[in-house]
């Protein structure tokens, strides 16, 4: 009996030693995402930033057209009038965003979308790419142009590269965005581009405070006005300024001399020259939901 009873013990261990599941599970670590700068954009460029899924971003900014040197008859260019954009963000998923925004410069509605490409992670260069595309439309059409808001001619295209690193353990955000406007001049016969270069430099003092500096610069194409009603050539875009960061509101304060907004405007170039001491003040105010 006892002979009877430890083998029915072996045939129950070896049927339960059979009956475990073969697979294990695996702990996959996540990595988490590179996040070099604070805010999506700067004040006239895209960071590698995006929305989480399913957050909102909304942004108003004002580029006041008076000089600084006007003084006081223009409040220092405070009495406008002003270039001005609103616009809207959203988070499609972590790593894709859209946003669709409107300047009162040539009421020119502008739709882009942005893509997370690539992170490397690295703790003293880390690097991360973004590609950026929009579809501007010019819905303002002057009295002695012959031809209606949805006429192709109104719509230009962009695309954008962006990368972005950080240094001394993100005090310093530093970004290149190589970009290409497709028909800069809406109103010429043979359509234009431009080809650009821009950058920023961002040093965070603070989780509040940052000071930083913007440029870009047309290396090809096209670098002339963008209105009938200008004359002359675009000049290489500059601004300066610094960021408040409170209560999930960026506050861009700025002097620049590029009083363009949209993208497909601003990569023309500045419409006055930084070396005529053509500076105006600016700000930008985003906020995240």
């Amino acid at each position: 009996m006892k002979s009877i009873l430890i083998l029915l013990n072996l045939i129950t261990i070896q049927s339960l030693l059979f009956a475990q599941p073969k697979w294990k599970p695996q702990n996959k670590i996540k990595k988490v995402d590179l996040e070099l700068f604070r805010t999506t954009q700067t004040a006239n460029f895209p960071t590698t930033e995006s929305l989480k899924e399913g957050d909102i971003m909304y942004e108003i900014s004002h580029r006041f057209l008076p000089s600084i040197k006007d003084g006081w008859d223009s409040f220092f260019g405070f009495d406008g009038p002003a270039r001005i954009r609103f616009a809207l963000g959203y988070g499609i998923n972590d790593h894709l965003m859209i946003t669709l925004g409107r300047s009162n410069n040539t009421d020119n509605l502008d739709l882009q979308i942005k893509q997370k490409l690539l992170q490397i992670y690295n703790r003293k260069f880390p690097l991360v790419f973004s590609l950026q595309g929009g579809i501007s439309w010019n819905t303002e059409v002057p009295a002695n142009i012959s031809r209606n808001r949805i006429d192709p001619a109104n719509f230009q295209y962009y695309l954008q590269l962006v990368s972005n690193t950080s240094l001394f353990n993100k005090k310093l955000g530093i970004g290149i965005v190589p970009s290409l406007l497709y028909n800069s001049f809406i109103y010429s016969v043979e359509k234009q581009y431009s080809l650009t270069i821009g950058g920023y430099f961002q040093y965070y003092i603070n989780k509040m405070w940052s000071v930083w500096l913007e440029f870009n610069s047309t290396i090809a194409g096209y670098r002339g006005r963008i209105r009938l009603d200008e004359q002359g050539k675009s000049h290489n875009s500059i601004a300066l300024g610094f960021d408040i960061e409170t209560g999930g509101h960026i506050f861009h304060i700025m002097v620049t001399n590029n009083a363009r907004l949209n993208p497909s405007q601003y990569l023309v170039g500045a419409d006055r020259s930084a070396a005529d001491d053509m500076w105006r003040l600016g700000f930008g105010i985003l906020r995240y939901f």
